[in-house]
């Protein structure tokens, strides 16, 4: 399915080709939801959680906003290029904005999203949402980094020397992938 960017008169493709087989990857972004849900079932049900406190809630509600800023920022300068999956059209390696300190700045997002609610609903699934998320999503980076690689070669590799998969510092790079 795509669609007509009106601007550009580009094409727009929101379904890409998935990275990973289609079933793991729709369980994975269920499973990222039901984390970020869990933030209402705080809520509705604060006994069911191990713990609470002021500075947990207050840490874990500023890093679900901070994700979700930085998720929906990112998407937009992404433009006609957001998609869920690898694109299917042409495209230009995203190097500016957020993506100028994080090669994953839509991932790390979604993370913080997940780490916030975990700090504000601390229960063992969400715990568990969160790790299942987090190994889901990591095999998706790393399947779309080597489509980056073939697709911008290059290019890919000088912006991946210098910038961070996640966040923090570059770390020297072997040729060797998982």
């Amino acid at each position: 399915m795509t669609f007509l960017d009106r601007n550009s008169k580009m094409k727009f493709d929101p379904l890409g080709k998935s990275p990973i087989p289609l079933p793991a990857l729709l369980l994975s972004k269920f499973i990222m939801l039901c984390s970020w849900l869990f933030f209402i079932v705080r809520m509705k049900r604060p006994g069911l959680m191990l713990y609470t406190s002021d500075f947990t809630d207050t840490l874990g509600v500023m890093l679900f906003v901070a994700g979700l800023i930085c998720l929906l920022v990112s998407l937009f300068q992404l433009g006609h290029a957001a998609s869920v999956g690898l694109p299917r059209i042409k495209t230009e390696l995203r190097t500016s904005g957020f993506y100028t300190w994080t090669r994953n700045p839509v991932y790390l997002g979604a993370f913080s999203m997940c780490a916030g609610s975990c700090l504000y609903a601390m229960h063992f699934l969400n715990f568990l949402l969160f790790a299942v998320t987090f190994a889901f999503h990591h095999r998706i980076v790393l399947k779309e980094e080597a489509f980056l690689a073939k697709t911008f070669g290059h290019a890919w590799e000088e912006y991946r020397a210098r910038v961070p998969r996640y966040f923090g510092w570059v770390r020297k790079q072997s040729n060797l992938s998982l």
